[in-house]
């Protein structure tokens, strides 16, 4: 634990062990910061696919069909 960027006594002799530790956290936080990009992409891609849908039923109610 570091606190305002000050280490706690006896950290040195497991600064590998944090570093391989710090290398997975980094690992997860991306995977977890792309499913978030990816759940964000999708829920727009749904949204105009539903706004676009709603077009064509205003348009086909007001006689305006292809």
């Amino acid at each position: 634990m570091v606190l305002l960027r000050v280490p706690r006594q006896g950290e040195g002799r497991r600064r590998l062990s944090s570093l391989m530790r710090s290398a997975t956290d980094n690992r997860k936080k991306w995977l977890r910061r792309a499913g978030w990009l990816v759940l964000i992409w999708s829920a727009s891609v749904a949204a105009l696919a539903g706004v676009a849908v709603l077009f064509r039923v205003f348009m086909k109610f007001a006689g305006l069909t292809v």
